[in-house]
């Protein structure tokens, strides 16, 4: 379990990916400033890998991506955020893409996780600091 602030976060591991399609840096690196939405409709693999590493939170992850934030490049890794219409600081979603490696984090802040962020990563024992200095804000 990781401490942050006054709230915890838990990890949770991928299961096993067969195949991993993984786009170029550069092109990943296109979408700084656009939305997350632009991203999963450009890339259509990440959309698949997201729904692989969440199961059944999918959903949920979605549902808390309805207020998009601008994309940014934090060292090295893309940061996706959003939260859900009205409840922004209480329902939220992080979604971090390590460029080096194109491995994929997320987070999901909800009360359905007794308000705190519940973490999935594609490789839990490397989280990129880009995820946990987003779940810090």
């Amino acid at each position: 379990m990781i401490a942050i602030s006054m709230m915890s976060a838990v990890i949770t591991s991928a299961p096993a990916i067969t195949r991993r399609v993984k786009p170029e840096p550069q092109r990943l690196e296109s979408y700084v400033c656009k939305y997350p939405s632009d991203l999963l409709r450009g890339v259509p693999s990440l959309k698949t890998r997201l729904r692989t590493l969440l199961g059944r939170n999918y959903a949920l992850f979605m549902e808390r991506l309805q207020t998009e934030m601008p994309i940014e490049n934090d060292a090295g890794a893309l940061v996706a955020r959003g939260c859900m219409a009205h409840s922004c600081g209480v329902e939220e979603a992080v979604m971090v893409i390590n460029l080096a490696d194109g491995k994929l984090h997320c987070a999901i802040l909800s009360d359905k996780f007794g308000g705190k962020f519940k973490v999935f990563s594609e490789d839990s024992a490397h989280i990129p600091g880009a995820l946990t200095r987003a779940i810090k804000r």
